[in-house]
């Protein structure tokens, strides 16, 4: 049920159209009982109000029919600024960052808002007659299409406002960074049970010739891992007695025929079983940020990759992902990272997951963007920097040590720069980022 839930939810409320049409049927509803108050309460109410709209039944057809046809012009205009706005962002930034922009919440109301006022004056607009003997002008109706109509039009300069911004370079790539950000407690495996206690690992690890002999769960379908239901699993493994070895997590691509589990002991599997633990992956034509870390990194490497392409050469905004990612690893380095022994809640050991490491984000992060700005004494000045300002988070000596790699790289990689000044630079940054390394290994001691 969870999966489907977040299937539902990322079929529905991450698309264009699922708000729209909410707000489309809560206007319908709005007009029908704002309706059904004109039939009740009649007209004696505005001989006291005389601000507001009086007119007659010619009148409101007017008005009514004005205000849904502007509605309907301006419509046409969102559509083509936002299908505009998505193809220079999908040009400009990388086609994986187009997500941020169909799950816009701002998008989807200034939609909504102008698709219910279109739909609220069409159905009031049916109710107004002009026969004598049974004329009949919804006044309190029509006064809420005016005010639907000015709510419109403030949510139009709204919506300039939000798709100005968001286009930036800057905030969408803040966007994304704050995203990766709140990711980090989520990472995969965490939620799966609870971590294992070292006093015990070494009594119920099975060795490898026991994992060949296990009964092995494929898959059935062609995708990406989207979300693997971590409760399920869990609940499923102390329920029939099972240990799992995960060979997939989210972000992993998988055939029809790929291991996505070994499950020890055979005895106690049964096709049943079998397909309930094959149910806890949900797999998918594309890749979502839910349990995958990696995700969110890969966009900020994308657009930094894209910025660094010499049809868009725009170093700055290659600049700009740098401090992000610099930011996302650092927040990575300070906190312990899940780990792939996972037992139940009476101390059993039940799952070992696939987990994400430190080395991991670190290559993703720095090694694309080192190969396309080797040229760029900038960029390579900024990633040395970077990987110094990380130093003091690192707690991990395979982390500091990789961190070192990583800048060896980038001093071996600038030797493709042009310029010898530039070339001197960047081996005396080196230095500094080595000499900061070394000095964060001597204060953790």
């Amino acid at each position: 049920m969870k999966l489907q839930f977040i299937k539902i939810r990322d079929a529905t409320v991450d698309t264009f159209w699922f708000l729209p049409a909410v707000m489309a049927l809560i206007a319908a509803g709005a007009a029908l009982s704002s309706t059904a108050i004109d039939y009740a309460i009649g007209s004696a109410w505005l001989r006291n109000m005389g601000w507001v709209w009086s007119g007659g039944t010619e009148g409101a057809r007017s008005v009514l029919s004005v205000i849904a046809g502007s509605v309907m012009t301006v419509v046409s205009i969102v559509f083509s600024l936002t299908v505009t706005t998505l193809a220079q962002t999908s040009s400009h930034f990388g086609p994986r960052v187009l997500r941020n922009f169909t799950s816009d919440r701002g998008v989807q109301f200034t939609l909504g808002t102008f698709i219910a006022t279109f739909v609220y004056c069409l159905l009031v607009l049916r109710t107004v007659r002009s026969l004598e003997e049974k004329s009949f002008v919804p006044y309190l109706s029509v006064n809420i299409g005016i005010l639907l109509a000015l709510a419109s039009m403030a949510v139009l300069i709204y919506f300039i406002h939000h798709i100005s911004q968001n286009i930036q370079a800057e905030n969408l790539i803040a966007n994304v960074g704050e995203q990766f950000r709140k990711s980090l407690p989520l990472l995969f495996p965490e939620r799966i049970g609870r971590p294992h206690s070292d006093n015990t690992r070494s009594e119920q690890l099975p060795d490898d010739s026991q994992w060949q002999a296990a009964d092995i769960v494929l898959s059935t379908a062609n995708g990406y891992v989207q979300v693997v239901d971590d409760e399920q699993l869990m609940q499923l493994a102390t329920q029939h007695d099972l240990m799992l070895q995960l060979a997939r997590r989210p972000g992993d691509f998988v055939t029809a025929t790929s291991t996505l589990l070994r499950v020890l002991p055979r005895a106690h599997i049964n096709h049943d079983i079998e397909l309930e633990l094959r149910d806890c992956f949900s797999l998918g034509a594309h890749r979502t940020p839910h349990q995958d870390a990696q995700y969110m990194l890969q966009q900020m490497v994308e657009i930094a990759v894209h910025a660094l392409s010499p049809g868009i050469n725009e170093p700055f905004t290659a600049l700009t992902c740098i401090d992000w990612i610099g930011a996302s690893l650092c927040g990575v380095a300070r906190r312990e990272l899940p780990m792939p022994l996972r037992q139940d809640e009476h101390g059993r050991l039940r799952v070992i997951a696939c987990t994400l490491d430190f080395e991991e984000l670190a290559d993703i992060a720095f090694s694309q963007i080192r190969l396309y700005g080797a040229r760029n004494p900038d960029v390579m000045l900024h990633l040395l920097a970077i990987i110094g300002e990380i130093a003091p988070d690192v707690y991990r000596d395979q982390d500091r040590i990789l961190l070192m790699r990583h800048a060896q790289l980038v001093g071996e990689d600038a030797s493709q720069i042009t310029n010898q000044t530039d070339r001197r630079r960047v081996a005396d940054r080196l230095q500094q980022t080595l000499l900061a390394l070394a000095q964060s290994h001597t204060q953790e001691e």
